[in-house]
């Protein structure tokens, strides 16, 4: 059967006004700048990538974004103009992108404070110089510049590219998938709801993809001089506009998947690991806003300094216990290292332990006792095992994490996954000496406590030294200071919506002379510098705070919720341990038992108190309905209750964890073969792998000290000769090291690497 031609199915029309098929010359040269099909074709592309740009600006990540419109369409018309250039590609992107960083810098300087051009720019090198530091030393940033030059960034290059995908490549799907990533990772990590960008996305793609399918036919045509109608493109891009809505439509009134857990279980395991990867870089873009309702405390190797915070009522554990005459402390870990935007756990040793182990970490103390507990988890959480008081153990196979001592505890961890319905009994101990007993322990602080409880940053605000001195410097004993700061601290409001700390002010001193209202993070960690200040060991816990209120049953069975989130100070005194405070004022200061008890070392037993005394009764044996009894259907309908995105949505959000993998895969392929390697090894083949990098690579006759020599001239790194030291000394005497020297080449590893890294990517 023979196809008819255009000229025989437009024969028929008698249409007065209608338009002859023929066969359009494609213009060249410069005028091919101005013909309306290009025209149309950049026109059908900036709506689709406005549409994106919409949807991120809307967003709101942080406070100071600037309009990203005008650098988005830099990016388009640039890549429209340069594909035409019919010089080799990789030279035409060698002049491109000067000028998109041009427009980069433009866009940023225009969001900084100063009279000048020049002073902003200061201003923002400062800046920047600033955040590289703290992500090569491992600190903490609340800094939104990083965020906003990463995403003006990421809106010119995805601009750009997309715009030379389709007037170079001619390839549709190219310019759409970094603009569809983007556009679904912003609406993935934002509360459900309907998204007129995403469908504006979704039309406009199917308009370009057929555009461009059409495009290539004509083209063909005109080559065999085949006639067709002049505007055919717009006649199809029409039926497209309507089919596609159509389609649309049928997709929204599709029934959705709201109760689907295997893909909720799948989709977390798949994170997972991404999610471990990215903790470390989460540090550095604390400022950006998180959409959605989620936990405040991680339980991670960083706490950050937030602004304002929602804590949703989600459900977190289920705790079976005594009962409580006052709140009780569910502790999940602790931290040491200070800075000025937050708290960081520091590096910890981990012993393995068997069920029901203990670590005999607190034999030697005085006036604590054991008070167990069962939990019940009602979510998908970390392995962190919680504890009443300091963490003793668990009856499941765990890992014991703890610092410079077997005394200084951090806390345990389970060894699997502790998944929604998963339950354990864990043990802690709790100090439960009097106030007498408090202030008579002196301040005879074993070794640990003083090299690692004291410490406080070199450039810490004289401000807040000064406000401990006033408020407490007078006070006889660590307990009468600690008594002193807390009572202080409880005059400033409880406040969960605050603004968060200027990039580079201690977030502390802020809390204390700016906003002066908070809520927990601030309180007790103002307490905790504070007492430092004055020479008082102290660190800081988090956890939850279980309600006496909220027991149920005749068992005591307490429900707890993300809602219940909390921090507080851990205080040290000699031969007690830690001992909690609470200097926030929406809850009760902790009750200490009556009357006088025995000093600390006035004899060789622990004096053991009722746990009573500190609000729970002893477990004893619950019976099987009480331990069990309606766990596993309450956990299944928790479980399955959450709702879930579309499967569309699921998708999408799958193509932008592939792109936050590559993070992830960088950071993997750096420690490859590394990590099972001891410290001293370790560092130096990171050294020797990053110098190589900078161009500076080890030769084959070298040896590790005519290596470090060469290293060190040609960078001035001198902590280059610590590290080969240690290397030399563990690679051929086999001497290894303590948990002192460790961290002293870390120290040292840092250094060396800055200098490495300024020397590949100066600033």
């Amino acid at each position: 059967m023979r196809q008819a031609s255009w000229n025989e199915i437009f024969a028929a029309r008698r249409e007065p006004f209608a338009i002859a098929p023929d066969v359009p010359a494609e213009p060249t040269g410069w005028r091919r700048l101005f013909w309306w099909e290009d025209a149309v074709t950049l026109g059908l592309l900036a709506v689709i990538m406005l549409s994106v740009v919409a949807s991120i600006q809307a967003a709101e990540w942080v406070d100071h974004m600037p309009p990203l419109y005008p650098i988005a369409l830099l990016g388009l018309l640039m890549g429209a103009l340069f594909s035409r250039v019919r010089w080799p590609e990789g030279f035409i992107h060698l002049i491109a992108l000067p000028l998109g960083a041009a427009g980069i810098l433009g866009q940023l300087i225009g969001i900084m404070s100063g009279p000048t051009p020049w002073d902003r720019y200061e201003q923002l090198h400062e800046r920047m110089g600033a955040w590289f530091n703290i992500a090569f030393t491992g600190g903490i940033s609340n800094d939104d510049l990083p965020f906003i030059l990463l995403v003006v960034s990421l809106c010119w290059l995805t601009s750009y590219w997309s715009s030379w995908a389709v007037f170079r490549w001619r390839n549709a799907w190219l310019a759409l998938l970094p603009a569809g990533g983007a556009l679904t990772a912003n609406f993935a990590f934002q509360t459900a709801q309907f998204s007129f960008a995403f469908v504006i996305f979704l039309l406009g793609g199917a308009l370009l993809l057929t555009r461009l399918h059409l495009m290539e036919r004509s083209r063909s045509w005109r080559q065999e001089q085949t006639p067709y109608p002049p505007m055919l493109s717009l006649s199809v891009m029409h039926a497209t506009f309507w089919t596609a809505l159509l389609l649309l439509g049928l997709a929204w009134l599709m029934p959705r998947a709201e109760h689907s857990t295997t893909l909720d279980g799948t989709w977390d395991r798949a994170t997972a690991p991404i999610e471990e990867r990215m903790e470390s870089v989460s540090r550095l873009f604390v400022s950006v806003d998180a959409k959605k309702p989620v936990r405040i405390h991680n339980f991670n190797n960083f706490l950050p300094f937030l602004g304002s915070i929602d804590l949703p009522d989600a459900p977190a554990f289920e705790i079976v216990g005594g009962q409580l005459d006052q709140p009780g402390y569910l502790r999940a870990q602790a931290y040491y290292l200070y800075t000025p935007a937050g708290w960081q756990e520091g590096l910890s040793n981990m012993s393995q332990l068997a069920d029901g182990e203990e670590p005999d970490a607190y034999g030697e103390l005085a006036d604590r006792t054991d008070v167990s507990i069962q939990v019940i988890n009602r979510s998908d959480r970390d392995n962190t095992i919680m504890t009443l008081g300091q963490p003793v153990n668990a009856d499941v196979p765990s890992r014991f994490e703890w610092w410079s001592s077997r005394e200084d505890v951090n806390a345990i961890k389970s060894r699997r996954n502790l998944d929604d319905g998963s339950r354990y009994e864990s043990t802690g101990s709790v100090s439960v000496a009097t106030e007498e007993t408090l202030r008579a322990a002196g301040s005879s602080y074993p070794g640990w406590v003083y090299e690692r409880y004291l410490q406080l940053p070199d450039e810490f605000p004289q401000s807040v030294r000064g406000l401990a001195a006033e408020v407490a410097g007078t006070e006889p004993t660590a307990y009468d200071q600690a008594l002193a700061i807390e009572a202080y601290l409880r005059t400033i409001p409880y406040d969960v919506d605050v603004p968060k700390p200027p990039p580079g002010r201690d977030a502390i001193e802020y809390f204390l002379f700016e906003t002066q209202r908070g809520y927990f993070d601030y309180h007790a960690s103002a307490m905790v510098v504070m007492l430092r200040s004055q020479g008082v060991p102290a660190r800081l816990a988090v956890g939850y705070i279980i309600e006496p209120s909220g027991a149920e049953g005749e068992v005591f069975r307490y429900q707890v919720s993300e809602q219940d989130a909390y921090a507080w100070p851990e205080v040290y005194f000699p031969n007690l341990g830690w001992v909690e405070f609470n200097p926030t004022p929406n809850l009760p200061r902790v009750q200490r038992p009556g009357g006088a008890g025995p000093g600390p070392g006035a004899s060789g037993e622990t004096n053991i108190v009722p746990p009573n005394v500190l609000g729970f009764e002893d477990l004893g044996s619950l019976p099987p309905e009480a331990g069990d009894g309606g766990a596993t259907a309450q956990a299944s309908t928790s479980s399955s209750s959450r709702p879930t995105q579309w499967i569309l949505i699921g998708i999408a959000a799958g193509l932008a964890a592939l792109l936050v993998s590559g993070a992830g895969g960088l950071s993997y392929a750096w420690l490859r073969g590394l990590r099972s390697l001891e410290p001293p090894a370790r560092l130096w083949e990171q050294t020797v792998r990053l110098a190589s990098w900078a161009r500076l690579p080890a030769l084959g006759s070298a040896t590790p000290r005519e290596y470090a020599r060469t290293l060190r001239e040609q960078t001035g790194a001198e902590e280059i000769d610590t590290l080969r030291d240690a290397y030399v000394r563990y690679r051929f005497g086999g001497q290894r090291i303590g948990e002192a020297e460790a961290e002293r080449l870390e120290q040292a590893w840092r250094s060396v690497r800055g200098v490495l890294l300024r020397r590949l990517w100066p600033l």
